[in-house]
């Protein structure tokens, strides 16, 4: 990361890190998100759930250790360390590891106009985007769509605003949108006949809570499998007591650590 990242990420509220991921991670990925996909939308269809599309992977961290790996890649290409140093001050966990495919034709909920925070926080760094680029991002496969300096009000753009002043994010496989997730966005309708694939990952202070218990989906005997930095970022280190026992322990064996915040 340079500093040119940081400024345009403070001042446009996005900005896009170039040539991330080496290609031998996209194919990877490629593969283990297609599984994905699959084994997802059969439990949505399984629960009568109400996402329409498929290409939609909520939550794809659990699916496959490959992807706590990538999150590993992550780590040693700085990623994160950027982010802790640069938009939060602190220390920072996952807050949602998802993957989404914006197939031809089939707007899923991310094609409204939205905000991925149900508040607006202001200038307190309580949350940020990073947008993987698995494929390429073009205007005509739909590279999503941000508003430049919409993480600097909280009011909400009119439809005709934000299309009229909003750009689309482009991009090469392997690029990364970083954005403020006070930033309105939205996906753009593909309208060419081949998958646009991305990995949404977004990023919290360690307070906030996440969209899904990653500590305990993955397992709490799990945690010694993974290094002291892994285990913060997946939110290990924040857990929530829930007796007095879990309450009461010593310093080193408490569920939320010192120096998280």
């Amino acid at each position: 990361m340079i500093q040119e990242n940081y400024s345009e990420l403070k001042e446009l509220g996005y900005t896009i890190v170039r040539n991330l991921i080496n290609n031998n991670w996209l194919d990877t990925l490629k593969i283990s998100l297609d599984d994905a996909f699959l084994e997802h939308r059969q439990t949505q269809l399984k629960n009568n759930n109400d996402i329409q599309t498929e290409g939609v992977a909520l939550h794809v961290l659990l699916s496959n250790p490959i992807f706590i790996e990538f999150l590993k890649y992550l780590q040693e290409k700085n990623l994160f360390k950027f982010l802790q140093e640069n938009f939060f001050g602190s220390k920072c966990i996952i807050n949602s590891f998802s993957a989404l495919d914006n197939l031809p034709n089939q707007l899923n909920f991310s094609g409204l106009i939205h905000r991925d925070l149900r508040f607006y926080s202001g200038d307190f760094p309580i949350m940020v985007n990073c947008l993987l680029m698995v494929d390429d991002f073009t205007i005509e496969n739909g590279g999503t769509y941000l508003l430049p300096y919409s993480h600097l009000e909280k009011r909400k753009p009119s439809d005709e605003e934000f299309f009229e002043k909003a750009i689309q994010a482009t991009g090469q496989k392997g690029d990364v949108i970083i954005f403020n997730s006070n930033v309105w966005h939205s996906s753009a309708p593909n309208r060419t006949q081949d998958h646009r694939r991305a990995i949404p990952i977004t990023i919290s202070k360690s307070f906030m809570k996440q969209l899904l218990d990653y500590p305990r989906a993955i397992g709490y005997d799990k945690m010694d499998e993974f290094n002291l930095e892994l285990q913060q970022l997946l939110g290990y280190h924040s857990r929530v007591p829930a007796s007095l026992n879990e309450w009461y322990q010593p310093e080193e064996k408490r569920f939320y650590k010192k120096n998280q915040d």
